[in-house]
Formats: structure tokens, sequence, C-alpha cells
């Protein structure tokens, strides 16, 4: 619901029982009714019969969309044959708001004048820059309990969660209702008395003094007719933080301000009469029983402040308070277009134990949410949650400090303790306060995370790599709220790099379109004048300009789309930011005194040698840059940018020379840092994967990596994320299936089977076992499992998965192993599977309207069948291939019988 795009895009799934079938034509009808749309009456849009096999990024081009209003659409296709099974069902889009104008007058409202609220959160904020220590989240507070930090301003309190109602008559009969809210930082709508939705944490996080979100519910059901009632209970969020924050969204200057609220309410009758409600200075407000509130420092529930009924028609609200007009926080108002946050899964703990003047409860593995707690105990009873990775959760190690929430009981049967306004990242929660022990039936544990689609599966027949995938996919999972954080307790933040790592596993896993492509328009938010963007998203002018490595995913991750869904709208749309991004680099962050060399903040993160060791970050920014240049070659080809084509070619030219000039050592062929350091695997990594080594040098650098990975670091990869990301791309793709293997498996420090063989149930942030254990940026080793010992791939000549990669290693110590992917044309699987010596068995399944290409490892000596047939292999410069239609097959591999 709510789209606010002008020409939007239609997608549509082909399925046949036959194989090699593919669309010819289509035709697509949009209408403004149903009626229009039963009739074939496409009065909005009708495309007639076009030849085309497109069926995916259709964009839409009839008749201007109003505001507001309800479209239906159908297709119908013709396959080879030029044969058409009719008209698919009926489809339906609502529009959202273009504009300020379709907001029909409605106003910003908050609880107190701007001038006081002001003057009394400054004020505040004096007082804890006083007191502040260096401790994450936050320079103030962060080693208090929540008691102390409510209690700290005893006699100018922050103010409670402001709830705000008014009551309105409808005395028609309704045909249809839909609202528009935008309650930010966070809010819970309620109309006569019942929740509208179950978002959570909604709207998403911007930076507000760009792009503020709006969501839109069909309400239809719940409005009534005569007297009634709607209700918003507002919270902070990232809109008046708080926590005195390193990353400075506390700071003046920002977007910091007092909980707000933008709502429209539109009603259509059934006499073809319309109405509006909207937020002016006739609604009411009071504060609420959240009295403390924030995304790090938690929150605190007074249950004896709830106010019985207040979002019913009947209840007395001569005691609140008039609202105030508000300032705009200065952004543009845009659909909510990604998934929302939602309470995904619940269950209970493993575990619950009493031990003493607390009690534990164990979830059994890492999760970001909260946990609902029942409360059997009298009014003023304080309880007391502390949240946390390991097991003793007021540990000072802990990731995130102390993350809590404390509930007040109102001393009533059925009381129940959770979270509202901020979530946690967590294992372990210790309970303080109650004066009865605790079981199971006491505790459900809730997952909350963006709502997104499960899109990829991966299993084998080796429980270390099944370990690997699911301690990836937890760790994606638990990072996405509304954006890709970090981590889920300490900072959550966007950190830009980590999505450059680790965003396409997570993409294979989970349908991540839309909150990319919101997470896209962050990353530009944060753009200034010159080109230069920061380094997390959103952000508050956080080093700007400062790290082009981690500020290079704004090029990355639209690449990335464009890969995995075929999506050129974010290269089209956003293709001037990025090309002013890149001229930022140049003018910005070139070294002085060495061209073509780029200096950063940031380096090979999280490195066993450190997180900024003795090689220097210039080699990885300037290495990483490179990469930048020849995608945007790609990307300026695509969007038939031809002469900025061969510009940024040239600078990809200039930048590959300077590499060589200042880092690689001719003598020893090896490539470094520009200052003086023992062997690192990361510059020689990136110089192959990257293809910035010159063939002549491939060699000799390629043998001297494998040297170092086998006999110096006895089967390990040493480095950090872009090191890692490196090596896991390219040693499979060059005949390395097996030596990739062997590091995946290996359980000694650093590795993926060391974490495990540690406990991990989610990645970890550093290869020691210290930090944050929920970090999802090193999961490109995943990209492994899928891309090469399951073996579905991308084509990036054929994005979008129009032709899939099919490339399995057929590793030796694997008897077994399957993938699938829910494409954006259909189900994308791959089984494979050894059933007696020499012979190895594939299935495949290629969704309708795409062709498969399966490439072939490099066997000595072997023949093959598809679908019971011999078949000679296709063959390029580099591999032997054989290409496969739409449909399912089935390959037999006999690696015993093929003649020298």
């Amino acid at each position: 619901m709510g789209v606010d795009i002008p020409d939007p895009r239609f997608y549509w799934k082909l399925q046949s029982a036959e194989n090699e079938q593919f669309q010819i034509a289509y035709q697509l009808i949009v209408s403004s009714s149903k009626e229009n749309l039963n009739s074939g009456i496409g009065d909005m849009f009708d495309s007639g019969k076009k030849r085309s096999a497109q069926n995916t990024h259709v964009v839409y081009s009839g008749k201007t969309l109003q505001p507001a209003k309800q479209y239906f659409w159908k297709v119908r296709v013709w396959d080879k044959n030029n044969q058409t099974e009719g008209w698919s069902e009926a489809a339906t889009f609502s529009t959202g708001l273009f504009s300020e104008e379709d907001w029909a007058g409605a106003d910003w409202i908050a609880w107190k004048p701007q001038d006081e609220w002001e003057e009394n959160w400054w004020k505040r904020k004096e007082v804890e820059l006083q007191c502040t220590e260096l401790y994450l989240p936050s320079y103030f507070g962060a080693r208090m309990n929540l008691w102390e930090r409510y209690n700290f301003h005893q006699n100018n309190p922050y103010d409670p969660s402001p709830l705000m109602r008014k009551t309105f008559q409808a005395n028609k009969e309704i045909e249809e209702a839909t609202v528009f809210i935008s309650g930010i930082g966070y809010n819970e709508l309620y109309l006569n008395g019942q929740r509208i939705g179950d978002h959570v944490l909604d709207p998403g996080w911007t930076n507000y003094n760009k792009t503020i979100l709006y969501t839109t519910y069909d309400v239809t059901p719940q409005i009534k007719q005569g007297k009634n009632a709607i209700g918003v209970m507002l919270g902070r969020g990232n809109y008046g933080l708080l926590a005195v924050d390193h990353w400075g969204f506390y700071k003046k200057g920002g977007y910091v301000g007092q909980p707000k609220l933008k709502y429209l309410l539109k009603i259509s009758y059934k006499d073809g009469t319309t109405a509006d409600i909207i937020s002016d200075q006739s609604w009411k407000v009071t504060g609420g029983p959240i009295i403390y509130d924030g995304p790090h420092m938690g929150e605190i529930y007074d249950a004896r402040k709830e106010i019985d009924g207040w979002s019913f028609p009947e209840m007395e609200d001569s005691s609140w308070s008039p609202v105030q007009s508000a300032p705009a926080p200065g952004g543009e108002l845009r659909a909510q277009l990604c998934e929302p946050i939602r309470i995904v899964n619940k269950f209970k703990p493993v575990i619950v134990e009493n031990k003493g003047w607390y009690q534990m409860a164990d979830a059994g593995t890492n999760l970001a949410g909260w946990i609902r707690l029942k409360i059997d105990e009298p009014e003023g009873t304080r309880v007391l949650i502390y949240y946390g990775e390991k097991e003793v959760t007021r540990d000072e190690d802990q990731p995130g400090g102390y993350q809590q929430m404390a509930y007040i009981a109102k001393g009533v049967p059925g009381e129940i303790a959770e979270c509202h306004f901020s979530y946690k990242g967590f294992r372990f929660v210790n309970i303080v306060g109650l004066s009865k022990p605790l079981s199971a039936d006491d505790i459900e544990i809730c997952q909350v995370n963006s709502d997104v689609d499960k899109v990829g599966q991966f299993s084998s027949s080796d429980s270390t790599l099944n370990a690997i995938h699911r301690i990836c996919t937890k760790s994606m999972i638990s990072n996405l709220h509304s954006i890709p954080t970090d981590c889920p307790h300490r900072e959550k933040n966007g950190w830009m790099g980590d999505a450059t790592t680790g965003i396409e596993f997570g993409m294979a896993n989970y349908n991540l379109a839309a909150i990319l492509t919101k997470f896209t328009r962050d990353m530009f938010d944060t753009q200034d004048k010159t080109g230069a963007v920061s380094m997390i998203a959103p952000d508050n002018d956080y080093g700007v300009g400062e790290s082009p490595l981690w500020g290079s995913a704004c090029i990355h991750v639209p690449w990335y789309m464009y890969n995995y869904y075929g999506d050129t709208r974010l290269l089209e749309t956003y293709y001037d930011k990025m090309k002013l991004f890149v001229a930022s680099v140049w003018n910005n962050n070139e070294v002085a005194d060495k061209p073509g060399i780029f200096t950063d903040v940031l380096a090979d993160w999280c490195s066993p040698h450190g997180n900024i060791s003795d090689e220097g970050a210039e080699v990885y920014t300037t290495m990483n840059f490179y990469l930048v240049l020849k995608r945007m070659a790609k990307i300026a080809e695509i969007v038939g940018k031809n002469k900025d084509c061969r510009e940024f070619e040239k600078q990809a030219q200039i930048v590959q020379d300077a590499i060589y000039s200042y880092c690689f050592d001719e003598e020893k062929m090896i490539f470094r840092g520009i200052t003086p350091s023992l062997y690192r695997q990361g510059p020689n990594a990136m110089a192959l994967n990257n293809k910035i080594v010159k063939p002549e040098h491939k060699a000799p650098v390629y043998q001297t990596l494998l040297n170092d990975i086998e006999k110096n670091r006895d089967y390990h990869f040493y480095g950090g994320i872009f090191t890692g990301y490196s090596l896991w791309e390219y040693l499979p793709k060059n005949q390395q299936g097996e030596l990739a293997y062997k590091v995946a498996a290996n359980n000694a420090y650093p590795g993926y089977g060391f974490m495990l063989k540690n406990g991990a149930t989610s990645l970890w942030e550093h290869w020691e076992n210290k930090s944050s254990h929920i970090h999802y940026f090193m999961g490109f080793v995943d990209n492994f499992l899928i891309r090469h010992v399951a073996g579905i791939d991308v084509n990036k000549d054929v994005p979008g998965f129009r032709e899939i990669i099919f490339a399995p290693k057929f590793i030796s110590e694997i008897n077994h192993a399957e993938a699938s992917y829910e494409s954006i044309h259909g189900l994308v699987s791959i089984r494979c599977e050894r059933k007696e010596q020499g012979i190895i068995y594939a299935e495949l399944e290629v969704p309708c309207n795409c062709s498969g290409k399966i490439i072939l490892p490099e066997f000595e000596k072997y023949t093959l069948e598809v679908d019971g047939k011999s078949l000679n292999t296709q063959s390029d410069s580099e591999k032997e291939f054989v290409i496969i239609p739409s449909g399912k097959t089935h390959l037999t591999i006999n690696l015993k019988q093929k003649e020298q």
C-alpha cells in the first residue's frame, strides 16, 4: 500500500510444466476499478500485445496516477508457440501521497511548545556532558542502571512518551478508509481501542533532515459509523536520541527533536462523498506509561500510569492538554516501501535459572529483539531486565553496555512487560526485582527484525559448513532493522563498509530489494556538496569524506542490486551522485606526494594484524577505488553515458599504474602497503580479485599467496574483512575449491571453525573471542557455500538471474550439497550428490523464461550426460560449460570413463 512512485514497475512470474518455455509477448492493463479490469478495460494503461520477453521491471507508462487511490491490474503472456492461457488473477496496488498538497493541510504536532522543549532538552544535555566517560554506546550513563539514568535529572526529568488522541464523527456508511501516518521517532497507532497493524519500531530510521517515512494502513474495518477515536503513542527513536553517543546524533545542528506526528485519515463514503481527518491543534495530548525511552538507553514502562480506554471514543479527556504545532523536521516525506519491522518469531527460553538475587534466562542463540515477561507482583514493584550476549549480562565488557528494560507493576493479574521503542541484541537476560521464581512459561523470546522473506537455502553433508551457514544467516537477519546495521546492541548503525563485504550473502538468503533501495537513499542522504559521503547511514555528518573505503558502498550496493535483481533504476536515479562521489575521492583523499593513491581513516577492519596495521590503509582503499572505477565504467555504459565510461576507464588505468608504482614489489612479486610490513594476504588477494595484477605477474603473485595460506598460515585466510571478501571470491573461482573448504573447516584460530568451537551462534566481529558476537560483515564465506559448494551464482553479463550460473566445485570431502534461491523470476535450485565412486548426480531447476549455464570444474577426465543423453561441453577462453533451458535438468558426471 501507499506507493508514492509516479511510474511504478510491474513483475510477474511464469510457470510451465514444459522445459525450455519462454515468453515472447505480453499484454498488461491497469484499471481504475475492479469493474473495468474484469471487463478487460485498461482505462489507466493498456500495453496492447507487446512483443517482449520482459517480465520484470516493466515500467508504468499510462495516465497520471492519482494520490491515495487504489488501482487494479492483470497481465497475460504468449509463450514460444504464440499461445496464451489467458489473463492472470487480478492484482492491486494503492498510491500514496505524491506532494505536500496531498496531505490536505495536515500539520506536524507535538506535546510541548518548541522553545520550552529545546530549552529543557539542552539543559539536560549540558549536565550530562559534564559526566561523560569513554564507554559505548553512550558517553553518559552506559554503566548506570535504568533507575539511575531516569532519576539523574530528578528535578527536570525527560518527558514520558506522549499519547495523542482525537475524536471525530463519521455519520455515513463507510466505503473505504486509509491512514497515512508519520510519527517520529516511532509510533503505535490505535483506532477505537484497537491497535492498527503489527509494525514495531515504525517508521524506519532515516536522516530526518533529508527523508522522513510515512506508513499507509487500510483501516476500513476499524472505522465505525458514528463517533470514533484515534490514538497515537509516540517514542523518541533516533529522533531525539537520549544517548550521548560516539557518532554525534545527539549534537546540535543535526535532527534532534521532540516526538511529533503528521497524520491523514482519508474516508470515502458509500454516497460518493469524502472526508479528511488531519493532525492539527484540535488534537489532545498527555504523558503515557513509557516514562523513559531510547534505542541505546532502554525504556521504563510504569504500568501505574496507564490510562484505561485512552484510544476509545468514550473516554473523557478534558484533563488532557492541547497539542502544539511543531516545526517540520526538514526532510521529504516518502512512503515506507521496505518491509516493516515486526516480531517475526516467538519461542521459549531453553534454560531458566534462579541465581539468587536475580533470575537468568537463556534463549539458546543470539538474536535481536526483546522478551515478554509475565508479571505477578504487588503495585509499585520495580523489575529490571538486563540483556546481553554473555550469561552475566551486567558484565562491563558486554557489547552495548547495560541493555535494559524496566517495568513498574500496577498490581493486577495478567501484566506483561515488553519493549515498545527499543530493541536489544542478546542471548541471555538477567531479571532483577521479582519475588517469585520464574519458569519458561513466564518468558517469551521475541525475535524482532525487518520482516523480509527468506529466499535462499543451503545444506550439505558437512555439519561444519551447515553450522557456518546458520551463523551467517542468523547474523544477517539480526542486523536488519530498516537498514543493515553493524550490530543490534552497541551501535545499531548502518556502517557502509559492512554492506560492501557482507550484503551480497544477505541477498542470497533474504529478499533485500526493498530495504537496500531505502538504504541506497540513506547513503546518498549523507552526501555533502563536494560529493563526499559518510561512513554510516543514516548519519549526522559523521566522518563525511574520511573513508572512501567505507563510503564506496554507495557504488557497490546499487551494483549488487543490478546483479541480483537486474535493477537499473537505482543506477539511473543516483548516477550523478555516484559520479560526484568519485570526484570527491580524487579531490579530498588523494595522497599529496603519491598521485593515484588514496588515504583513509579505516582499513582492512578486524584483521588479526589490527584494524589498521603497519601496511597502512592506503593500499586497501586504493585497490577498492580501482574496483569502484571499473564498476562505474560499466554503470556508465548501462545508463548510456559512453563518454563517462571511457573517462572512468582512464581513471582506473591511472590508479592501476599508481598501485604498481607504490604498492608492488617487483623483486618479491608481491603487493604491499605504501609503508614497509611483513607479507599480507589482503593486498595480493585484492589485486587478484579486482583484476589489478598484470598477466605477467599473476602466476607468481598467486603462488606466493597460496604458499602463505597453506604453509605459513596452516590453511588460514589471514586478514580482515576486505582480505576475506577477496579470498572467498577469488580462490574458489580459480581451481582452489578444495583449499577453500580446508580453510572453512579449520577449527583453529582465526576462522569460522574456531568461532563454532567456542560456542558461536552468530558471527563474531573479530576473529578473537571478544567484542560483538552479532556482526554480519564476515559472512562472505556464505558466498562460497552457495556459489561454489552448492553452485548457484549470478551472471553479471545477464543480471537478475535471467541466466543462472551453476558452478559447483564437487569438493571431494562433501558427498552432498544443495541450495535454492527464489529469484524474481522463480525458483532456482541445485542438488548434487555422490551416489557411488566416480559418479556425481546433479538435479537443477531453472525458472521459466530463463536459462542456466553449468560451468564444470577442471576434472582430468569424465563423461557427461544431461537427462540421460551424452553431451559434449562448450568452452570459452576459461571454462567448459553446458547451457540448459528452463525447467528441471538431470546431470550425470562419470569421472572414470573419459579417455585422456
